[in-house]
């Protein structure tokens, strides 16, 4: 398929079915937002806290996971968290409070982490000529498990009672994860040369190869606790409280601290090396990882807000009923089938930078526009601008992970763990921000935001040419 050995087509095959599996059980609870708010008394601001809490720990996980999977490879590290997410999901099924929905849908973030592990066993079987093509083919239509969860989760509920049918269809998804663990353990080996070298490097610490790259690898760090410790201040009372002020003082303190920590570490890490002189084919800037994370934290960080709070923005924008606003919400995550494997394909074949500069700049006007929908606008309309506008920024996905493998090939789990937690770090500030503004207002930031990542884009530095 597509000139890919047989071995790599049976890689990919069972890669992005894993993928699949954990995005749909990661999104398991946005078809039945407004179900659980009649069936268990919720309030709206409490599914928002939800919502957030569902992408919060996505944030370290990513970095932890990308670190577990250099170190034991993508095969064992994959297959367990399948096992994991079905466990989670089984646990989110049986709860019956908003407290035991919280504890899930923060467990059900680590899942998130799971995109990187397929990033790095793509990146080991695939030569860096179709990097783009099959890394986009794994995460877009992995991706589209968030689509197929909106669709096909509230289906699977129709025949039962209300109060049990959404309980059914999400422990589905936890057994269809199990399984699959099963599976993609006993039939997905890693590389057989891979190497078993790399630093266990649990504690976040990327080498570098200047004080540069230090400096800035420390401020990269930045919004990635910031945005925890914002997670942790709308607990304390914005717009109600869930912990008390002075633990919430307490645990932002912690993440100050935590910070600080890791910054010393990196520099005692990687200061000893620096002063050392090293080849020219180890060393890579870290400057590329940091613009491309900026990238991710738009492009999928939108995504995964959106696809949050999108069918219920349908059903009280247009009056549909939860079924029918499912199936249309998942349109934004539809077009991740082809557009984020097209927008690999494009970066292969026209050039990192400047695909990804387009799509971006696309991306910010047609996001602007779906900024204006409202209940006068005819349906089909807006879901028309809507695939229109999803396009843009899932192909800018595949476009930035198809250069993600080529700054540090060796350094693949931890680069992928680093850009993908931006990702969930724009997913937080996201629905942070949603939870303050109008649907109209909360796509105008992401359009705001898109032109600060175009104006970054212009000083990302050329990649090697990927014909070559």
């Amino acid at each position: 398929m597509l000139g890919f050995s047989s071995t790599q087509s049976r890689t990919l095959h069972l890669t992005w079915i894993a993928f699949f599996l954990t995005f749909v059980a990661w999104f398991n609870m946005a078809p039945f937002n407004t179900t659980i708010i009649n069936q268990l008394g919720l309030t709206q601001t409490e599914v928002n806290i939800l919502m957030i809490c569902n992408v919060v720990l996505t944030i370290p996980a990513r970095i932890v996971i990308g670190s577990l999977t250099d170190q034991y490879g993508p095969q064992k590290v994959f297959s367990g968290l399948l096992l994991f997410s079905g466990l989670v999901c089984i646990a989110f099924s049986l709860c019956k409070s908003f407290e035991g929905l919280l504890i899930t849908r923060l467990l059900m973030g680590i899942v998130g982490g799971g995109f990187v592990v397929g990033i790095k066993m793509i990146a080991e079987w695939f030569p860096h000529n179709k990097m783009g093509l099959a890394q986009g083919i794994y995460a877009g239509w992995g991706n589209f498990g968030a689509a197929a969860a909106a669709f096909s989760l509230p289906l699977i509920a129709l025949p039962f009672s209300i109060d049990i049918g959404w309980r059914i269809a999400t422990a589905f998804s936890g057994v269809l994860c199990i399984i699959w663990g099963y599976v993609y353990f006993r039939f997905c080996p890693d590389i057989p040369e891979r190497s078993h070298g790399f630093e266990m490097a649990i504690h976040g610490t990327i080498k570098v190869y200047s004080r540069k790259d230090l400096l800035l690898q420390s401020l990269v760090l930045l919004p990635i606790y910031g945005s925890l410790a914002l997670f942790v201040w709308k607990l304390a009372g914005h717009p109600f409280t869930l912990i008390p002020s002075s633990l919430s003082w307490l645990l932002i303190s912690g993440l100050l601290g935590i910070f600080a920590i890791q910054v010393i570490r990196c520099w005692q890490i990687n200061l000893p090396d620096i002063k050392q002189a090293n080849p020219d084919y180890e060393k890579y800037s870290f400057s590329q990882i940091a613009i491309l994370s900026m990238v991710y934290s738009l492009t999928f960080g939108s995504e995964l807000a959106i696809v949050s709070i999108f069918p219920q923005f349908l059903e009280t924008t247009f009056s549909l009923s939860v079924g029918m606003a499912g199936m249309l919400g998942a349109s934004y995550a539809f077009m991740n089938l082809i557009a984020r494997p097209g927008g690999g394909w494009a970066s292969d074949r026209f050039g990192r930078k400047q695909i990804l500069i387009l799509l971006v700049l696309c991306g910010m006007v047609t996001h602007g526009l779906i900024g204006e929908i409202n209940s006068t606008w005819q349906l089909p309309n807006a879901i028309a601008l809507v695939l229109i506008g999803s396009i843009f920024f899932k192909a800018g996905n595949g476009a930035c992970f198809a250069a993600v493998p080529l700054v540090k090939k060796s350094l693949t789990g931890q680069l992928a763990g680093l850009t993908g937690a931006y990702g969930s770090v724009g997913a937080v500030c996201f629905l942070t921000l949603y939870s303050f503004v109008s649907p109209q207002e909360f796509f105008k930031i992401i359009a705001a935001y898109a032109f600060l990542v175009f104006l970054a884009l212009l000083f990302l530095k050329p990649f090697p040419s990927p014909q070559k």
